[in-house]
């Protein structure tokens, strides 16, 4: 019985350590510099455009733009429909090639080491990311608050007026 007091107390404080180093790691990413109530929408920006990020880069493996969005919790019904309604009339009109780009991305390529935060204006809740290793790769995302939880509602061309969107 004592031995398994010593185990735990050792496992308690081990964990303890832990849990006590990642508080305290210190963040140096652009949403340090934000106040706190913006933090949250350039975060889920980024978490989105990542995971997309990661999923691309999974090449035969990955999903395809409308299962990934589907099967994700970050984005909004209204950006689901709208994505689901753009390549099915692409590939309408031109079966073989649909879009001919990736709709997300407003582009055929994308950095493939993933976003970092450039800008956020709090009133329209745009975002505004850029390549880590193609700085001139800048991208649009609009995010919206519903039930209490930040959701894209736009990015790429979906749901981006044309004048925010980012062409290179």
């Amino acid at each position: 019985m004592k031995q398994i007091l010593i185990v735990l107390n050792i496992l308690l404080i081990t964990s303890c350590g832990q849990s006590h180093e990642t508080t305290n790691t210190k963040k140096t990413d652009a949403t340090e510099a934000m106040p706190q109530n913006t933090q949250l929408p350039a975060e889920q920006a980024l978490k989105f455009i990542n995971s997309y990020v990661n999923n691309c880069n999974k090449m035969k493996e990955s999903l395809g733009v409308i299962e990934w969005t589907n099967a994700n919790g970050l984005t909004t019904i209204n950006f689901k429909k709208e994505l689901k309604t753009l390549v099915e009339n692409a590939y309408k009109q031109d079966p073989e090639l649909g879009l001919g780009f990736d709709p997300i991305f407003d582009a055929q390529d994308y950095p493939e080491k993933g976003f970092e935060l450039v800008s956020f204006d709090e009133k329209t809740n745009f975002i505004v990311v850029k390549g880590k290793d193609w700085a001139d790769f800048k991208l649009t995302l609009k995010m919206v608050e519903e039930n209490e939880q930040w959701l894209v509602e736009g990015c790429g061309i979906i749901n981006i007026p044309k004048d925010k969107q980012n062409f290179r």
